[in-house]
């Protein structure tokens, strides 16, 4: 499992509104370019679903998603159908503001064609790095908008 960690001084209905607002994440993410909520969903809920789109150059792909855990103010994470990774957000206090992690697991093996492009190298080689390498951005990316009010 891979975690990332940064103190925010905001309250935490803030940083998680933030962090739930799965259509607004490409305002954060160097590779999440949104996200849409489909079927009868239209927020954050356990069992909701919503389709992620990303980028990394000229590469473009949808992901499936669904709602895994989903507590306000607390934790909000939610699983990848084709790359089986769960991706998650927990927010504990600290102070006057809070403590964001957002972590990211593998729990079982990614479809055939995720593991074709992750070996050709089209979206990047040492993947497992540039995903650590975008928490770290994600997450300064959230502390601004999340401290800016």
């Amino acid at each position: 499992m891979d975690e990332v960690s940064i103190s925010i001084a905001a309250a935490p209905g803030r940083v998680w509104r933030l962090v739930s607002d799965v259509t607004g994440m490409g305002r954060f993410s160097p590779e999440c370019t949104g996200g849409r909520w489909v079927g009868p969903a239209s927020g954050p809920a356990v069992g909701a679903r919503f389709r992620g789109s990303n980028r990394r150059g000229l590469i473009f792909w949808t992901t499936d998603c669904t709602v895994v855990e989903c507590e306000e103010e607390k934790v909000f994470a939610f699983e990848v159908a084709q790359s089986k990774v769960r991706w998650g957000y927990r927010i504990e206090p600290e102070g006057a503001g809070v403590v964001l992690t957002e972590w990211r697991e593998h729990f079982g093996r990614p479809n055939l064609l995720i593991r074709a492009v992750d070996a050709s190298g089209l979206v990047g080689f040492r993947r497992e790095r540039l995903m650590v390498e975008g928490m770290r951005a994600t997450l300064a990316r959230i502390r601004e908008a999340a401290e800016r009010g």
